[in-house]
């Protein structure tokens, strides 16, 4: 997860240029609401995007499918911008889940639910494949639960997440929690790791990312271990860890990636530490 910030879209320009092309099947109901969507674009941009504050705009069906359908074919000469998202945004990081991939464009707000926003650029954010995962889920029983906005939450610049450990050293069962349970978002933030972080594709990743550390400790982190020569114990290798999960965070720009999550809870865990420390004396 990581705050970021969209390229400047003239959007109102974008909206405009639609509705007055009379060769799109959007015309002329489009035209005929632009100064809701205008509006709506507006009152978006005012609360972040709040699902709890953000009510569907009463259009046609006909109307929300020629929306839709722009943005899966834009017009030509219309919603260039659309692929400069896809490609440049956040190439090698996903700014929704924390993982590390791309080449989705995620409706923060989803589209069949809210069809003025299809080709909103403040309500599209790459993403990697928690998009398709999420599905269309963006806010929950009540408020505040939501999922995080990476264009508006400034609270994404807080180390929000950690791995917890449990069970044996080789096959450990590991999850993924709040930091701070006292947080002033805790709400946003438990819906957003119950919706969008936890998914097969994070598992699967923690659990081999584990099974490599655990056999080649001294190859994972050989850029901030002590010589070969010098002693290692838990407590060093601790600092060592935290010294790579500080150079993590500066690479990725966020203390929200998946690596610094995963070495944040482990260095809650001295026994595995020191289990850890052993194998790697053990090794070099």
């Amino acid at each position: 997860m990581k705050k970021i910030d969209p390229p400047f879209i003239n959007d109102i320009g974008e909206l405009k240029a639609l509705a007055d092309n009379e060769g799109l099947g959007s015309y002329p109901y489009l035209m005929n609401q632009y100064i809701q969507f205008r509006d709506r674009y507006n009152e978006y941009s005012d609360c972040g995007g709040d699902p709890w504050a953000v009510a569907p705009l009463p259009i046609s069906e006909h109307l929300a499918n020629a929306l839709k359908g722009h943005y899966s074919q834009p017009p030509v000469g219309g919603l260039g911008f659309l692929k400069e998202y896809r490609r440049k945004l956040s190439p090698t990081f996903c700014p929704m889940c924390g993982g590390f991939g791309n080449g989705t464009l995620d409706h923060y707000l989803p589209k069949n639910d809210y069809p003025e926003y299809s080709f909103f650029s403040r309500n599209l954010v790459p993403a990697c494949n928690c998009n398709s995962l999420r599905g269309e889920t963006v806010k929950g029983a009540a408020p505040p639960a939501r999922v995080i906005h990476p264009y508006f939450d400034d609270f994404l610049g807080d180390r929000l997440y950690q791995s917890v450990f449990e069970g044996g050293f080789s096959s450990p069962s590991i999850s993924i929690e709040v930091v701070e349970e006292d947080h002033p978002e805790i709400e946003i933030l438990q819906f957003h790791l119950d919706s969008v972080i936890k998914n097969e594709a994070t598992q699967g990743w923690f659990e081999k990312y584990w099974s490599d550390l655990s056999q080649r400790p001294h190859d994972k982190l050989d850029l901030v271990l002590p010589p070969p020569t010098q002693d290692l114990t838990g407590a060093e290798l601790k600092a060592a860890i935290r010294k790579y999960r500080d150079y993590m965070d500066k690479d990725h720009d966020t203390p929200n990636n998946w690596f610094s999550i995963f070495y944040t809870g482990l260095m809650n865990c001295q026994d595995r530490l020191d289990r850890l420390a052993a194998v790697i004396k053990s090794l070099r």
